[in-house]
């Protein structure tokens, strides 16, 4: 493996010739929808054991709390125990005594919606009780020339008012594919945003480009004085760490007091990532997958002054979100370990782990409701499932039996 977490080891100009000289000898990506599950080219020891649990080694049952949803891709709990659910096609709904309610919220910000692009993530303040204020990520302006865009907004009654724009990335570029688009608040409180490098690999490697980044800022859109790259002329201020490829999971609230990721490769190569300031996580000069037509993308799984995946699948499962678990209801052995979805995989992959090592790994409900965008866990501790389809539906796995996993309340 690489070098340990760290800054990048040798001067930008290196890495951006070394970049340009390896893209050359490459074909261009193909225009492949995000993930594959199939086996790329090569030969990939697992690290850890992987076990693909049955029926009877899961006694849990799945309760369909909602359906019909239009390409939802993100959940999110108020303090009053409802949920707010966005809608690619730019529809923000509300989930209220398990009944989705027909009224979406008004004053939603217009997006860009078509492919993968539209409304995509959002969070709510920690101090949402006293402003009221939720978080928006998604896509603006045109096929040829989108952004990525986070909104800020006060949710007053039905409606989203006193919105403001307090990021958006640059530069506006074609592709509404490979986007990223999570949000997280991070240990430091400071709010975190992925953004994919769009099917345009060379951009992950560019510090005056947002495309294949993690971008940090404050809530009002103001720049951390302590950010890596601030006060360095050929760096973009907001950059928090780069060389990711698609970033679909991003969680800060895991106890650890570290940032954490899910990555989509290509054909083979997603990772989980331990998100370090101003660290460059090699993409595409190192990687685990081949492109989708089989060829070669870099012969390096690792390389000098490149942080190293913390965990990698292959072939790729097309990770599409992180949680880390801390409720009450699932068994006690289930704290702190990590939960993925999975998209190509379409399973809820469970991450065994123990002092930041991911020790096994299981699946559960594999093919039982297709394409898992979204997991969450409630305020309650009970875990929710989204499904991504035209016409999905939103999950809760609850306990079959009080030996296997005991309700009590959160404090």
């Amino acid at each position: 493996m690489g070098s340990a977490l760290g800054r990048l080891g040798f001067p930008t100009t290196f890495a951006t010739a070394f970049v340009a000289a390896l893209l050359l000898q490459t074909p261009q990506l193909a225009r492949a929808e995000i993930g594959s599950d199939e086996t790329p080219a090569g030969s990939f020891r697992p690290q850890v054991e992987i076990r693909e649990m049955g029926d009877d080694e899961f006694p849990f049952e799945l309760r369909k709390i909602a359906d019909k949803l239009e390409s939802p891709w993100a959940m999110a709990f108020l303090p009053d125990g409802r949920m707010l659910v966005t809608e690619r096609p730019g529809r923000l709904r509300v989930i209220e005594g398990d009944q989705l309610v027909p009224r979406p919220i008004g004053g939603v910000p217009t997006v860009l919606a078509a492919s993968h692009s539209g409304l995509l993530d959002i969070l709510v303040d920690p101090d949402f009780l006293d402003n009221r204020r939720i978080f928006l990520s998604y896509m603006h302006g045109t096929d040829e020339a989108a952004t990525i865009r986070i909104a800020s907004a006060v949710l007053d009654g039905w409606d989203l008012v006193d919105k403001q724009v307090i990021f958006e990335s640059r530069p506006a570029a074609k592709g509404l594919d490979q986007i990223g688009g999570r949000l997280a608040f991070g240990p430091d409180k400071a709010l975190y945003l992925t953004i994919g490098d769009r099917f345009q690999k060379e951009r992950s490697q560019n510090l005056l480009d947002h495309g294949g980044k993690i971008i940090r800022i404050k809530t009002d859109g103001s720049i951390p004085e302590d950010n890596p790259f601030v006060g360095r002329s050929d760096v973009l201020p907001e950059i928090y760490s780069y060389g990711h490829r698609n970033p679909q999971g991003l969680i800060g609230n895991v106890g650890d007091g570290q940032l954490w990721s899910i990555e989509q490769g290509p054909k083979g190569g997603d990772e989980l990532n331990l998100v370090t300031a101003g660290s460059n996580y090699g993409w595409p000069v190192v990687t685990y997958g081949v492109d989708y037509d089989d060829s070669i993308i870099s012969n390096q799984t690792s390389a000098p002054g490149m942080v190293d995946p913390v965990y990698v699948w292959v072939p790729s499962l097309a990770t599409a979100s992180l949680v880390s678990y801390y409720g009450n209801v699932m068994p006690d052995d289930w704290r702190g370990d990590f939960l993925v979805g999975s998209l190509a995989g379409e399973c809820l992959v469970r991450l065994r782990m123990d002092s930041g090592r991911v020790v096994k790994e299981e699946r559960y409900l594999h093919n039982k409701i297709g394409r898992i965008r979204d997991v969450k866990v409630a305020p309650d501790g009970y875990i929710y499932l989204l499904t991504d389809s035209s016409e999905a539906s939103i999950y809760r796995i609850e306990p079959l039996t009080d030996q296997v996993a005991r309700v009590r309340s959160v404090p």
